[in-house]
């Protein structure tokens, strides 16, 4: 085994050895301390205090998310996951406009923007900073198999949040000439009472927005049913989605691991590393997947009979 090969096998979590594991900790641990650090150095009085030591400890850590950048571009021709990239530049190319390739990317670059453009604003350079936290999801896959799920209810999200848009701007027009005249300073134009919509409509009901009058009111219910209505209609699309994707890869799992027992009942080396593959790729535990492989062993056990 190569040394590009071994570096990508300990960067992609592809081997349960101690160096893997290390580096898994190693970068969990500097990305949580990022965030932390974003956090207090918003404090004025933290900010005055050390701000010397948070320079320094965002030097260290834009070296050391550097450092990764560099090591995962050259590493990325081992990455042979993607079919369309069958070349070492194609590959390096597709990890770098990847999710994962923007987020590292996005790692680093508020650095080298506040050293060249100092005057830039630094609450800006702290939302972008913040942004190290979705640098766990290399080893998590939450993220991309909501994206994925979502995406694959694209049409009957897209008419969720269509139905929601309706709500919003039919309750807001409807409140603004009912309360304009009562409430000026709350509901003074349609943008303003499109909040009171939306407060109203997620059921959220902040109270600093109440409708008086008895149409008001009566828009107020009619608002509230709504949005009982259509956010239970987005969030059961979205959870139905999300929970059929993780069904699908169980059962793609499964079938993985059907057809190492088919042949021979036993599973070989070779076979092992690839349904511990596709176990990390899914996100299952260890001990999930071993329940699933003494089931269906003993399925097979019992057809034999």
């Amino acid at each position: 085994m190569t040394i590009r090969r071994r570096v990508h096998a300990v960067m992609s979590y592809k081997q349960g050895s101690a160096w893997t594991v290390m580096f898994s900790w190693t970068l969990t641990i500097m990305v949580l301390a990022n965030v932390a650090a974003v956090i207090l150095e918003s404090l004025p009085e933290l900010h005055q205090a050390y701000a010397r030591e948070f320079h320094q400890f965002e030097v260290f850590s834009v070296g050391f998310f550097l450092i990764e950048y560099l090591l995962r571009i050259w590493t990325a021709p081992e990455n042979h996951g993607n079919p369309k990239h069958k070349t070492a530049t194609s590959r390096r190319k597709g990890y770098v406009l990847s999710f994962h390739g923007i987020i590292d990317l996005l790692a680093i670059v508020p650095f080298f923007l506040h050293s060249l453009l100092p005057g830039l604003d630094l609450r800006f350079l702290r939302i972008v900073r913040i942004l190290r936290i979705l640098k766990l999801s290399h080893y998590n896959t939450a993220l991309e198999d909501l994206i994925s799920a979502i995406y694959a209810e694209r049409h009957s999200f897209i008419s969720s949040l269509y139905l929601l848009a309706i709500a919003l701007l039919v309750t807001s027009c409807l409140m603004y000439y009912a309360e304009h005249n009562l409430q000026p300073d709350k509901f003074g134009s349609i943008p303003e009472s499109l909040w009171w919509s939306i407060v109203t409509l997620t059921t959220l009901g902040y109270g600093d927005a109440v409708p008086i009058s008895g149409i008001g009111k009566l828009i107020g219910g009619f608002t509230a049913l709504s949005g009982v209505l259509t956010v239970a209609l987005l969030t059961g699309i979205v959870a139905s989605a999300f929970t059929t994707r993780m069904r699908r890869q169980e059962i793609a799992f499964e079938a993985e691991v059907e057809t190492a027992l088919s042949e021979d009942k036993y599973i070989s080396e070779k076979e092992r590393r690839a349904i511990e593959r596709l176990r990390e790729e899914f996100g299952l535990t260890e001990e999930h997947a071993q329940a699933v492989i003494q089931r269906l062993r003993a399925e097979h056990r019992s057809q034999s009979r």
